[in-house]
């Protein structure tokens, strides 16, 4: 079923609740619930993005870490680095 069809069946349905007050007041609970819950969902979503940024943020730093100790790289002293981005 295509968006378009699926709006114009969701509308159809809905038509009979304009008839009742009662029925409306809950169809528009109902709404809010949904709605509540997708927003808590895609927070979540968003946090755990978030987490897993943090982590393999984290993984890069040890494994470079891990390689300065085994004398795989070497690291730029804080002064030298400053020096190198110094603008005039």
């Amino acid at each position: 079923m295509s968006t378009m069809e699926l709006r114009a069946e969701f509308l159809q349905s809905i038509n009979p609740l304009f008839d009742s007050d009662s029925l409306m007041r809950e169809a528009l609970d109902f709404i809010k619930g949904l709605l509540s819950r997708e927003e808590k969902a895609q927070a979540a979503d968003a946090q755990h993005d978030s987490d897993n940024e943090i982590e393999a943020g984290l993984r890069q730093a040890f494994k470079e870490l891990k390689d300065y100790k085994d004398g795989k790289i070497k690291f730029q002293s804080a002064e030298d680095f400053l020096t190198e981005w110094e603008v005039d």
